[in-house]
């Protein structure tokens, strides 16, 4: 088969293009091979600010045909895998398909805000709206992300946001073949925080004396050394466990919330064996012939014998313990009447 000469490929590419998506496929093509290396100056006609420092969730833009976008990020990113934007476009653009460019800023100066107009910053990535009624953007806060590229959303590079507090994005035509109310289109941009799969853990533990001695603290049975730190897990269920020589072992199950914190305080217990009392309000305890104020409480005693009284008026019942060093022991004294019906 003849190769297809330069002259005769352009010729078949214009039967399926009109004239005006030829003019800005050109455009875009000759947009697409700049290479911005220095920083330049240019004005828009409005700026528009999207600030999450004060909250992490959806904003909403209504943006012109050459308008930027500032989206001022977060202090804190923890719980911040990325934002997406999301294009709501004109269906003018199905028809002036290419026409429109947008485009990615770094070191924007002077600091973006709505009485802004005129700018200096290099840009970093540019290309042209599609032919479509939508587009998705999403955009990491790390080189190192877990987002997917997907075939509804495209993954932008990760220096877009390197570095930097501001993600500023413009529109601007790039060719003079636009539609006629070009200065009334509106393209609506929402910005959507990407949260991660995790959550943060913190643990205190509550000593029952003023010397801490050692323990070993493991999450979901894994080692942690450093657990005075928040700790970063996954979202949901995870097993806790404090293990000491000189204490009791605590466990505890507790949940990660998505992009939360989760608290947790864990009371820690000498090794001394322990009664837990069950009774009713008017009984009186006798715990080895010695009153004891009991309640939610555990009441702590010696290892060895001992004996535990119950006096309700002139009822009175007693049961021997043998306690062991570790244990908790649950006693409970219950009295029931019963009517029984006879012939």
């Amino acid at each position: 088969m003849r190769a297809l000469t330069t002259t005769g490929l352009w010729h078949n590419i214009s039967r399926f293009f009109s004239k005006q998506s030829m003019t800005c496929l050109f455009a875009a093509a000759f947009l697409l091979s700049l290479n911005s290396v220095n920083a330049e100056t240019f004005r828009v006609r409005q700026t528009h600010v999207a600030d999450m420092r004060k909250e992490v969730s959806v904003h909403t833009a209504q943006l012109g045909f050459n308008d930027a976008l500032a989206i001022t990020l977060p202090d804190e990113t923890q719980f911040l895998k990325g934002i997406e934007l999301e294009f709501k476009l004109p269906s003018d653009m199905l028809v002036y398909k290419h026409c429109i460019g947008f485009s990615f800023y770094t070191n924007i100066s002077p600091v973006p805000d709505e009485n802004t107009f005129d700018f200096t910053g290099k840009r970093i990535y540019i290309n042209t709206l599609p032919a479509r009624l939508s587009m998705v953007l999403q955009i990491p806060f790390s080189e190192n992300h877990s987002i997917e590229e997907t075939p509804y959303a495209t993954l932008m590079p990760y220096s877009i946001v390197e570095g930097s507090s501001t993600v500023f994005l413009r529109l601007q035509p790039i060719t003079k073949l636009l539609p006629e109310n070009v200065e009334d289109l509106v393209f609506e941009v929402s910005v959507k925080p990407l949260f991660s799969d995790e959550g943060v853990f913190e643990l205190s533990l509550v000593y029952p004396d003023k010397e801490h001695k050692g323990i070993a603290v493991f999450i979901d049975e894994k080692p942690v050394t450093n657990y005075e730190k928040p700790i970063k897990l996954a979202a949901g269920m995870h097993y806790l466990a404090v293990t000491s020589e000189h204490y009791r072992t605590e466990v505890r199950t507790f949940a990660i919330d998505q992009a939360k914190t989760t608290k947790l305080e864990v009371q820690l217990r000498d090794t001394s064996p322990s009664l837990v009392i069950t009774a009713p309000e008017n009984a009186s305890v006798f715990i080895d012939g010695v009153p004891a104020s009991w309640g939610d409480k555990p009441i702590t005693v010696q290892p060895g014998e001992h004996t535990v009284k119950f006096v309700i008026g002139d009822y009175e019942v007693s049961k021997a313990v043998t306690a062991i060093n570790g244990k908790t022991y649950n006693i409970s004294v219950s009295f029931d009447v019963q009517v029984t019906e006879t012939p």
